[in-house]
């Protein structure tokens, strides 16, 4: 049976540290901010969009509501999670 032992504590390097300090900054009441990087600015991507008229028309979302430093980074951190709505069958009595 294999060994498990608990790994000692590193100290974190400058990067990891300046993510905490961003973090810990209060924030105001119902603002977003990034789960991973403690960013606050979010982004939404459109793809195929045509400009008619002077406005732009269609296009497919491709990304809603991701963080634009973890994307700037090639990470894909959505900053708000989507909510599926569960329908439920009504009982009748």
């Amino acid at each position: 049976m294999p060994k498990f032992t608990i790994p000692e504590k590193t100290e974190l390097n400058l990067k990891e540290k300046i993510y905490l300090d961003i973090k810990s900054i209060k924030k105001p009441e119902g603002m977003i901010q990034c789960n991973r990087c403690g960013g606050r600015t979010i982004m939404n991507t459109v793809t195929g969009a045509f400009l008619k008229n002077g406005r732009k028309v269609g296009g497919t979302k491709t990304d809603k509501n991701a963080c634009y430093h973890c994307h700037m980074q090639g990470i894909h951190s959505p900053m708000i999670p989507t909510i599926k709505i569960v329908k439920t069958k009504k009982i009748k009595k």
